[in-house]
């Protein structure tokens, strides 16, 4: 059964890194290759004098070593041994991995160089993209490939992040396995080298018997601020993609734009729908030969007057289907009204990506056609709604329940890519229905400060039978609301199961939640 590939969920993100590792001699040798058989020295230099910034691995086999000075590293060649030693050219590097960069588009739509001074490392987002070279073993190995044909040694790794897909390069690739396949939740292990942090930061953290990823994620937050500053949680927040890390292309995109212009200005509805449709066929046009679907449109209308109309339309799933579109755009459209003849209109792609894979199993036609329904009724909620009013929610790791959960639009590419709950969720342990703000309680207790025998609340007696509980839950001091409260579940006379609390503060009682 053939579906439409725009009315899938988006991909979750996959990043690939290429490090080049000593990338300075890399450069230099693939640009000579007559000094592929000699040791090669890239020299920096410094108020000591001159060290080792980078070598080839004919100088490592020798004893060279980064941050070696230069007259040592000279004693190390054997006679009759060639030492080429350059100076270190940070512009040329550059220049040169900008070069490859847009050579590797072949492989990507969006290639850019990591975020460090200096760059040794380019970024591939390669989303949805890994099926038209079979996997992203596959595409790994092609692009390996095309770098062993050029005489350059290159480590591959591919996660769901820029940070995941670093540490991966860095830590996990070797000669003897140069591309890796890996997810944030399997790079727990990796060494504290693996998230991009300062030496400084490096060796306080290993001061205080931290060594790994896994472990630096299990402490306190607010305490790893307060201590180390910002650098560590935005180092974590970008590895487990909490915070998006943007990948700026070396060749930014071309911009995907129509427009017309007219003589006369319309103000008829039927020729301003017959405008806008044309405009729109011919950017699907733009988009198709590169097999890029819609994220979002941008409608801009001029008037005579010179007042002018934005529209803008997001949608949770890349798409091509022109039909689907006219059918969004007519809802988002539906409520404007001219006030002058119109006399220029524009469309404008604010977003594209990759289209997946039309062809799929017969076996799954069901799951895409559930699938299909569901992210166009997305689309057709947010378009007559608004973005912001079609959301799912995500839970969030804090024992606090009004912190527990937030609202994430469903038109943000990737919001429909995971949906399910974490496994460590467990439906009982919080009730099924939370009040949005938790409603005081009057109560009677046997003990001032045990569990409650019966509950008030606007003139409802509630008479209890049961009682599970206490649990504490507390924020810590640095909050702005401070929570300290002991939490129970209770059972009625009628048969309900509600939650309440008491905080510890005053003593007061509060219902939170029931459940269904």
């Amino acid at each position: 059964m053939n579906t439409p590939a725009s009315f899938r969920p988006a991909p979750a993100r996959r990043v690939l890194c290429l490090w080049f590792p000593e990338w300075p001699a890399q450069r230099l040798i693939a640009a000579r290759p007559e000094a592929a058989g000699s040791l090669v020295v890239i020299a920096g230099e410094n108020h000591r004098g001159q060290f080792v910034y980078a070598c080839n691995r004919l100088a490592r086999q020798r004893g060279v070593r980064r941050d070696m000075p230069i007259s040592e590293a000279r004693a190390l060649a054997r006679p009759g041994e060639q030492l080429i030693v350059e100076p270190w050219q940070t512009a040329a590097d550059r220049q040169g991995l900008e070069q490859i960069a847009i050579r590797c588009e072949r492989f990507s739509f969006c290639v850019g160089l990591e975020d460090a001074d200096p760059p040794e490392c380019l970024l591939l987002d390669v989303t949805g993209i890994a099926h038209f070279f079979g996997d992203e073993q596959s595409l790994a190995r092609q692009l390996r490939q095309a770098l062993v044909r050029r005489r350059l040694e290159g480590r591959i790794a591919v996660a769901d992040t820029p940070g995941a897909a670093w540490a991966a390069a860095h830590c996990l690739a070797h000669a003897d396995r140069p591309a890796v396949i890996a997810t944030c939740e399997s790079l727990d292990q990796l060494p504290l080298t693996g998230l991009r942090l300062s030496a400084a930061t490096l060796a306080k953290l290993q001061r205080l018997g931290v060594f790994t990823i896994g472990q630096l994620r299990a402490l306190d937050r607010a305490s790893l601020a307060k201590r180390f500053g910002a650098e560590v949680l935005l180092r974590l927040d970008q590895w487990n993609g909490q915070l998006p890390e943007l990948i700026t292309p070396c060749r930014p995109l071309p911009k995907f734009q129509v427009e017309r212009r007219l003589e006369v200005g319309i103000t008829q509805t039927a020729a301003i729908e017959r405008l806008w449709k044309s405009l729109l066929t011919r950017l699907l046009d733009l988009l198709r030969p590169r097999r890029f679907g819609l994220h979002g449109i941008l409608f801009l209308a001029l008037q005579e007057d010179r007042r002018r109309w934005e529209k803008s339309l997001r949608l949770c799933a890349a798409t091509a289907d022109e039909r689907h579109l006219q059918e969004l755009l007519s809802l988002k459209l539906a409520n404007w009204r001219l006030t002058a003849p119109l006399v220029e209109m524009s469309l404008e792609a604010i977003d594209v990506a990759p289209l997946a894979a039309a062809q799929q199993d017969w076996l799954q036609g069901q799951s895409q056609d559930d699938a299909r329904q569901l992210s166009s009724l997305i689309n057709r909620l947010s378009s007559r709604l608004g973005e912001e009013f079609v959301s799912r929610a995500r839970l969030l790791p804090d024992p606090v329940p009004e912190y527990a959960a937030s609202n994430v639009s469903l038109s943000q590419p990737g919001a429909l890519a995971s949906t399910s709950l974490p496994q460590q969720f467990r439906p009982l342990d919080r009730p099924t229905a939370l009040f949005k703000e938790p409603r005081p309680v009057e109560v009677l207790a046997v003990m001032p400060d045990g569990p409650p025998t019966a509950l008030f609340w606007k003139q409802t007696r509630f008479d209890v039978v049961q009682c599970w509980g206490p649990e504490r839950i507390e924020s810590r001091w640095w909050r702005q609301s401070y929570v300290r409260r002991d939490y129970y579940w209770i059972e009625t006379t009628s048969g309900s199961r509600l939650w309440v609390f008491q905080r510890l503060q005053d003593a007061r009682w509060f219902w939170q939640g029931e459940l269904f």
